[in-house]
């Protein structure tokens, strides 16, 4: 456990004197001190949890946690500041309210925050046992949110479980209070009516989570010897027939879990749940990775195109179930969930999760080749168009993180030129090392390889912590992995496209497997000024100016409206539109609004932006490149 944790080492190295006049400190109104953060073993906790739902239109969930066998003098409660798999600050903290603690009689016992975080109740008088009880607000339907309404109880356990500090590796028991009726959804157990649940620890408790409704769509199916369960709630206009929906789905879910289960080893659980939810009120689509679970959320409504994205997600989220949940960064497990984790490796816990849901999507016979060859095309086409290719690396991307997946940010900022997506570039760079070991090895190994010699070294290892057997991985053991399995060296691989900024190896990589990429201009495209816009009332408004970009070069800024192009209205008619009556080099008057006043400025327009980008066969190709590639391609390989 980490120092982090905010256990208290003061017990062992402060005096009986100073130690009660601690203590008569924290009982004085307005005590925030905050508690030091050695680590030091503890005597395990009795720990119940309960959670009541009770008034949905008020979207307030009411927690009970009640701790026994208290042999010090304080119990800290710590509300988690994230929650993993979403690698931002969140300060879950801010939606708790009314917290009170009692004694083993029902007195109150006095209590202070010792940060933003976290509640300090003071046990001298608890008898041995403390009870709290909190309420929280919940009306979000995320990933990592929770949602309490009048239709059902979607439930993130970072966002509504406190810990008490030191013991969260103490065994739990969860009971949940519901109306009659409900049933309940969740990697805990297959039985929908049981209310009460025995939890390893709070780790397991929060990587959870739980859906509780009456009318949910529910299909399964069975696969290597393990039951998989697929729960669906659909609400809003538009869904059609969301019982068929649910059974088509679970049939593309079979051959996707069949296709990851047969490459990796067999995952340690008996039964694996698929939560879904589809519906219009949500602003983006998410999906989040648990141990036997994942909560899916799509925009929209049951049909097809929403069938579509439900795949290729969940072809995502399931092959977490290895890489990241088992086979895991240093960083990632056990965690401080007071502060941020930070690993250089999310390009491969997250970008060769996206690439392996590209492979498992052909494998499984649901993508063609066409489809497979072209979604990695769109990939190198997006990071092709991103500036900050030149300025972020794979692995700084990766450490960056906190700052952008989907933080909240209350100060602009310049992410869209100077970030990259860890995902995105993570992706390819799976590709890249998938073909580049199997040129390597004449075809007798694959990145597949990879991933099974990681998994059994670091994850199926004896246990290094309480969390779950094995230890996590460094960039270094990537890399030995790699050298280890090719019986080559991948160190100027990763120093130039990982931890460095290089162009990718694109000419180079493909051509071992017999491929190139073709990248081209699509005919009758508009010239380009080089700047993201989103619709204003008057015209647009640039949201971005590329650098050195023809808008750029002309001196326009972030946060213009382009009013009118040659007198021409940008209120009627879209920018692309507009430009398409011009030539590149063309020199064009631009009518702009800048802090409310407008102005005149001319624009030199660059050729159109490339936007065909396709990965096909090339011509000439070694009969080994062509073997090569048709292992890649080869379903079921």
């Amino acid at each position: 456990m980490t120092p982090s944790h905010r256990t208290h080492r003061c017990e062992k190295i402060l005096s009986h004197v100073l130690l009660s006049l601690l203590l008569v400190t924290l009982a004085a109104p307005g005590f925030t001190a905050r508690p030091p953060a050695a680590a030091t073993a503890s005597t395990p906790l009795k720990l119940e949890y309960h959670l009541f739902l009770s008034r949905p239109s008020t979207h307030i969930l009411s927690v009970q946690i009640d701790v026994s066998n208290v042999q010090k003098s304080h119990v800290d409660f710590v509300m988690p500041a994230w929650s993993p798999g979403r690698y931002a600050i969140y300060n879950f903290a801010k939606n708790v309210q009314q917290f009170e603690a009692t004694n083993s009689s029902g007195q109150p016992l006095p209590w202070a925050n010792t940060d933003k975080q976290t509640w300090r109740v003071d046990a001298r008088n608890a008898g041995g046992a403390v009870r709290v009880r909190y309420r929280v607000y919940a009306n979000d339907l995320t990933g990592s949110f929770s949602q309490f309404d009048t239709r059902h109880a979607n439930v993130n356990g970072a966002g509504i479980y406190m810990y008490v500090a030191s013991h969260k590796r103490d065994p739990l028991t969860l009971t949940v209070v519901a109306p009659p009726g409900e049933k309940i959804y969740s990697g805990f157990s297959l039985s929908t009516s049981n209310e009460s649940f025995n939890v390893p620890n709070y780790d397991r408790l929060i990587d959870t989570p739980m859906e509780i409704s009456s009318h949910d769509e529910v299909a399964q199916f069975k696969d290597h010897g393990k039951i998989f369960r697929v729960v669906v709630d659909a609400s809003g206009e538009g869904s059609e027939s969301p019982a068929k929906w649910t059974q088509e789905l679970a049939k593309g879910l079979h051959k996707i879990v069949h296709s990851e289960m047969s490459m990796m080893a067999e995952p340690d659980f008996q039964a694996y749940t698929f939560l879904f939810h589809v519906t219009p009120f949500i602003t983006e689509g998410d999906g989040m990775e648990h141990l036997n679970s994942t909560e899916i959320m799509i925009r929209g409504a049951t049909g097809s195109d929403s069938l579509t994205e439900a795949e290729e997600t969940a072809a995502h989220e399931f092959f977490h179930v290895w890489n990241v949940k088992r086979l895991r960064p240093a960083a990632l497990g056990p965690f401080d969930y007071t502060t941020e984790d930070y690993t250089r490796s999310l390009w491969f816990a997250e970008g060769l999760t996206q690439y392996y849901s590209y492979v498992h999507l052909l494998r499984s016979g649901l993508w063609s080749h066409e489809d497979f060859l072209d979604h990695l095309a769109g990939e190198i086409q997006q990071l092709s168009e991103e500036p900050g290719r030149t300025l972020m690396s794979a692995e700084s991307s990766s450490f960056h993180a906190w700052f952008y997946d989907r933080a909240p940010q209350m100060q602009q900022t310049n992410f869209v030129n100077s970030t990259i997506s860890y995902y995105n570039k993570g992706a390819i760079l799976g590709m890249l090392l998938d073909l580049e070991i199997r040129e390597r090895t004449e075809g007798r190994k694959s990145l597949d390889n990879v991933l099974r010699s990681m998994y059994n070294k670091f994850y199926r290892a004896p246990a290094a912590t309480y969390y779950l057997p094995g230890r996590g991985y460094t960039e270094h053991d990537i890399l030995e992995a790699l050298n280890g399995v090719s019986g080559t060296d991948f160190t100027d691989f990763f120093k130039l496209y990982i931890a460095g900024t290089r162009p990718l190896p694109y000419a180079q990589v493909l051509a071992g497997a017999g491929l190139r990429l073709s990248v081209s201009t699509e005919a009758g495209a508009a010239p380009s000024i080089g700047v993201l816009t989103k619709a204003a009332n008057t015209g647009v408004k640039i949201a971005a100016v590329r650098p050195g970009g023809a808008a750029d070069r002309a001196n326009l800024s972030r946060g213009d409206i382009l009013i009118a192009v040659d007198q021409l209205s940008l209120a009627t008619q879209p920018l692309s539109e507009r430009l398409k009556m011009y030539r590149p080099g063309a020199i064009v008057p631009f009518t702009v609004e800048r802090g409310g006043q407008r102005m005149q400025i001319f624009v030199k327009l660059d050729p159109p932006v490339a936007n065909d980008y396709e990965i096909e066969p090339a011509s000439g190709a070694s009969a080994a490149a062509v073997r090569i590639r048709g292992g890649w391609l080869r379903a079921g390989k």
